[in-house]
């Protein structure tokens, strides 16, 4: 037992090391900074609902982004380690597959929950930024713009002065920054004053966030299930297929599940989406219940607990190759 624990966090971080030296984990995570930042800048004609659009629109970002970064990274860490004969090496050692397979997943995991919680903060600032309709809170804004400016600067610096990589570096640097902005702006007003901490931010946004993160969890537990048969692009279409399908769940099966058993088949199997986007619940001053929270969180385990068992089961069953 305690040979596996040792062997599962082994992989587990090697997976997150790998994850983060992605140039298209940093690509999306820097894109989708970009996208949140820029957004409230950007609108016009809101009908004084700037702090609204800025949210849903920096929250879906954050869902879009977190299915290609799931997708792309398990693909790249279980498939292309199949296809090049590193998992045959892995498995010639005393480590079962099962250990290996989840502790791929949570390698992944870690690093899907860093971007959420990145882009979260990054999620705040902005909402600031436009909470006044029609007046923007440069005291929100440039922070978060300097934490991605100096991001490649400090990643570029690292790589030439200490010839260490330039992607992992600035993947780190770029969250260390953001947290930093978040925490600087958290302790000053519209004026630049000091103030109470996260007074003008939409903790709301939190409970949000907190479901899309969720939902990457679900998504990242599909492909890291796909990655075990099949390369990126097929895995991402199927990932894409079943999201686009889950949002439409409740019309295409939920009204037809009481009365035809395959819309009650698909409607249980395919995940419902819906469950996790609920910015419609914080219109005006809506709040969206811990006890909710509490009960997504528990569909969410459940489904992608079913998801990774059929994953190990196939990957099992698998001839590798060295």
């Amino acid at each position: 037992m305690l040979l596996a624990t040792k062997q599962f966090w082994a992989v587990a971080r090697l997976t997150a090391l790998e994850a983060i030296r992605q140039p298209l984990a940093f690509l999306l995570f820097a894109s989708a900074l970009f996208l949140v930042a820029l957004l409230p800048l950007v609108l016009s004609h809101t009908l004084g609902e700037s702090a609204k659009f800025v949210r849903d629109g920096s929250l879906a970002f954050t869902w879009v982004t977190g299915l290609i970064l799931a997708a792309h990274l398990a693909c790249a860490s279980l498939a292309g380690e199949i296809r090049r004969g590193t998992v045959s090496a892995v498995l010639s050692k005393p480590m079962s597959r099962s250990v290996f397979f989840f502790a791929k997943y949570a390698g992944i995991l870690a690093v899907m929950w860093l971007f959420a919680t990145g882009l979260l903060m990054a999620v705040l600032l902005s909402a600031r930024t436009a909470r006044e309709a029609y007046i923007v809170d440069w005291w929100a804004s440039i922070p978060l713009w300097l934490a991605l400016g100096s991001t490649f600067v400090i990643g570029g610096l690292i790589n030439f002065f200490l010839r260490r990589p330039f992607i992992s570096n600035a993947f780190v640097a770029l969250f260390l920054l953001l947290t930093a902005a978040f925490l600087y702006v958290g302790f000053i007003d519209g004026q630049g004053r000091p103030a109470p901490f996260g007074a003008l931010f939409d903790w709301r946004i939190v409970h949000a966030g907190l479901l899309i993160a969720l939902a990457v969890s679900v998504l990242a537990s599909i492909s890291v299930s796909l990655a075990t048969r099949l390369t990126t692009i097929p895995t991402l279409s199927i990932c894409a297929a079943l999201f686009l399908l889950g949002l439409l769940s409740d019309y295409l099966f939920g009204r037809f599940a009481a009365t035809a058993t395959w819309a009650s088949v698909l409607y249980y199997l395919i995940p419902n989406w819906q469950h996790f986007w609920v910015v419609d619940a914080l219109a005006g001053d809506g709040v969206v219940p811990g006890v909710y929270i509490a009960r997504v969180a528990m569909y969410a385990l459940l489904y992608l607990t079913g998801v990774l068992l059929l994953g190990v089961r196939a990957f099992q069953h698998m001839e590798v190759e060295a």
